[in-house]
């Protein structure tokens, strides 16, 4: 008995139509054979791919009254600390937001599912601590020259490859900043394209940090140039 019928006898069905269903689906009968002798791993498998292809729901998180947001936002900015550094060893900044924005950004990107989604490759953060929160780094979106007060909506809630990746190609390159700033005060999304390095992406933000962001940066006259 050849293998084609051998797998045939195994899946309860005629030789031809196996070899027919297999032809019509591109699949070689090896693999169908595999799949026969070894459904355990074939499902351990699937499983794998479902978990890694799964799209999560990012947050949702509306402006209530844009008007009555932005007084507050303006008024915040108004009454905000200059961001301050002390000249030690090295540069030490001494100043710092309102709250502490690692609570702020957990709230804004935690969505129904209680699951914290990265603002850049939109993933699940990889994974949480002790305490049952999600591991990730709040990131700065702009250096002083360009957010030169402390407020909470400069930063981003990033994943720690996303965040080395920002840091490394966006932080440390002027141009890109800048553009970033531009396409920032002029989207009317809640998604802004980004270039990091070669990868194609946008940042993702839930209304309320969008405005918020927006709004400090055109109180600051941030839009020249």
């Amino acid at each position: 008995m050849n293998r084609n019928e051998k797998l045939a006898d195994l899946l309860g069905m005629k030789k031809d139509v196996v070899i027919k269903l297999a032809e019509e689906v591109g699949i070689p009968i090896k693999d169908i054979e595999y799949l026969q002798k070894y459904p355990e791993e074939f499902n351990q498998w699937k499983a794998h791919i479902d978990e890694r292809d799964k799209v999560l729901s990012f947050p949702v998180k509306k402006v209530i009254n844009s008007e009555r947001r932005q007084e507050h936002i303006i008024e915040q900015i108004a009454n905000a600390r200059k961001k301050k550094y002390e000249e030690r060893e090295r540069s030490v900044r001494t100043s710092k937001a309102t709250i502490d924005p690692s609570l702020w950004l957990r709230k804004q990107y935690t969505n129904d599912d209680n699951e914290m989604v990265c603002q850049i490759c939109k993933k699940e953060m990889p994974f949480r601590k002790r305490d049952g929160e999600h591991y990730f780094e709040a990131v700065e979106v702009f250096s002083e020259d360009l957010f030169p007060v402390e407020h909470d909506a400069q930063f981003l809630a990033l994943c720690p490859v996303c965040a080395a990746m920002y840091k490394e190609f966006i932080k440390k390159d002027e141009a890109a900043m800048s553009d970033l700033r531009k396409a920032l005060l002029y989207m009317n999304s809640l998604k802004v394209p980004l270039k990091i390095d070669e990868w194609e992406t946008t940042i993702q933000f839930v209304e309320t940090h969008c405005h918020d962001i927006k709004t400090i940066l055109k109180e600051m006259g941030s839009d020249r140039g």
